[in-house]
């Protein structure tokens, strides 16, 4: 399974994956199904089988830890293939845990800066005291019809 693509897999594929096959049934029912107690994962390098509640015994093996200290990274991934030793459907499901080299970090397109590079950092300022708004001939209000003034129409 992917082992035509080189680029991303510079060591060749490791992964494990398990084949679920056709219910005959249509969405929203499952389409493809496998046992639970049944099945299991296959090694891509050594051909061994896992359990569900193994995968971090598989993850934890010498072949596959040559791959995470190299800097590969695990990722789900699954395709539907043509059946090949299934006479009962045509098509199966491959479902894959695997290890891909994470890309490097691509430069900005548009020419823009990130927002935190781009705005200024919140500096600290120390408090002023309060200035009065009102100026020095205000009087305070003693009768509330002195508010009032007419509006013209």
């Amino acid at each position: 399974m992917y082992q035509n693509n080189k680029s991303n897999y510079s060591k060749g594929f490791c992964g494990l994956s398990l084949k679920l096959y056709e219910t005959q049934k249509k969405a929203p029912s499952y389409e493809y199904s496998a046992s639970s107690t049944k099945s299991k994962f296959m090694c891509s390098l050594t051909k061994k089988l896992y359990g569900l509640t193994q995968v971090m015994d598989w993850y934890n093996t010498p072949e596959v830890q040559a791959y995470a200290k190299d800097g590969y990274v695990l990722k789900w991934g699954s395709k539907i293939q043509d059946a090949k030793e299934n006479k009962y459907s045509q098509t199966e499901q491959v479902i894959s845990i695997y290890m891909v080299k994470p890309r490097p970090q691509q430069p900005n397109v548009d020419g823009f800066k990130p927002v935190g590079q781009t705005m200024p950092r919140y500096t600290e300022q120390s408090m002023t005291q309060a200035q009065p708004s009102a100026p020095d001939h205000a009087m305070p209000v003693e009768k509330m019809s002195d508010m009032d003034d007419e509006i013209p129409f």
